[in-house]
């Protein structure tokens, strides 16, 4: 594995000198480096080349000329792990997840570059057909965790605790989390809250189960929140919502999921968090991005959230396929000899 670095400084604060470069006092490249040393990804501004210089990492997308940074080659004889995803962070490396509840699937994102996939309680929609993602249960996600975990050789696969799994406190939480990690083989777990789930996520950590965290729009809180249409974290919501994501970096989460929130507050955030922040509806200053697959091949149907962009028609697509096979087959012109035995 080549592991490339941007521009890096090796640097100690003197006595009394705030903990801080280029302006920003909070530097997620810390982790994971040395004590005193800084990476930074500089941008430049006029003819030289456009750049987010958000605390000296450049946050990906645009154009990136004059980037001091190269593109690092992910692992491909082994798992990503949440180090490899700090790293990328830390480089201003953009990184994707996508859902994923099967083998067929998380193979080709896989194979596409998504470097994690989130076998998630969306699942009771997009796959068990329910309403909302209430219903889905333990079983039924592990043997989804099991089925995407067995496609695929290098993504991180996280897996969601689903409603009713961790709320009840500590404990519930441990006991699922070690069964998504024994049972379903995931290398992650996420769950939903900031500060009332910091005991949860501290009981997990402690037992050695990487948490991701989730904010803003939580769908198993759908019946406070009043539907899953809501933009969540504007005005002094905003502030909470801030506090909820230091709280879970403190009590150790190696990632946060914003959901639905304004773009200024997804920067306001990532800003604050050394862990990396993955957008999804929380505009383009996250670390990473994660969508449902469905929503992001044009599966789905219907009126989706503004966020949602579609990569593929896939819906018109297969239709157009199955109405083949069905007009052929009504037709008496499949099979025929080239697909018929001998």
């Amino acid at each position: 594995m080549m592991i490339v670095t941007c521009h890096s400084l090796w640097w100690s604060p003197k006595p009394g000198e705030p903990d801080v470069i280029m302006g920003v006092a909070n530097d997620k490249s810390r982790i994971g480096n040395p004590a005193g040393s800084r990476t930074r990804c500089r941008g430049f501004s006029g003819s030289e080349g456009a750049g987010d210089d958000r605390g000296g990492v450049n946050q990906g997308g645009g154009d990136q000329r004059g980037i001091l940074m190269s593109t690092a080659t992910w692992p491909d004889d082994r798992r990503i792990t949440i180090r490899d995803l700090q790293e990328a962070t830390d480089r201003g490396e953009r990184w994707s997840m996508l859902t994923s509840y099967d083998a067929i699937t998380a193979a080709v994102f896989e194979e596409a570059g998504v470097r994690a996939l989130l076998v998630g309680d969306t699942s009771a929609q997009m796959v068990l057909g329910h309403p909302d993602t209430l219903p889905v249960t333990m079983d039924q996600l592990i043997t989804m965790v099991q089925a995407v975990v067995r496609g695929t050789r290098t993504a991180l696969v996280v897996a969601d605790l689903p409603f009713g799994s961790y709320q009840s406190g500590p404990q519930a939480a441990l006991a699922n989390a070690v069964r998504h990690l024994k049972e379903g083989g995931a290398h992650a777990v996420k769950l939903e809250g900031g500060r009332r789930v910091v005991p949860q996520v501290q009981a997990l950590v402690g037992a050695g189960i990487p948490v991701m965290g989730h904010l803003g729009l939580t769908p198993q809180s759908v019946n406070v929140l009043g539907g899953v249409r809501r933009v969540q974290g504007r005005g002094e919501a905003g502030d909470e919502l801030l506090a909820d994501a230091r709280a879970l970096e403190r009590a150790g989460v190696f990632a946060v999921v914003l959901e639905s929130v304004p773009a200024e507050l997804g920067r306001r955030v990532s800003e604050a968090l050394r862990v990396p922040t993955v957008g999804i509806g929380a505009g383009p200053y996250c670390d990473a991005q994660i969508l449902v697959w469905q929503d992001m091949a044009g599966l789905t149907a219907g009126r989706l959230p503004r966020f949602v962009k579609r990569y593929a028609n896939l819906r018109d697509v297969l239709a157009a396929a199955a109405r083949r096979y069905a007009e052929e087959v009504a037709g008496q012109r499949y099979p025929d000899p080239d697909h018929s035995y001998a």
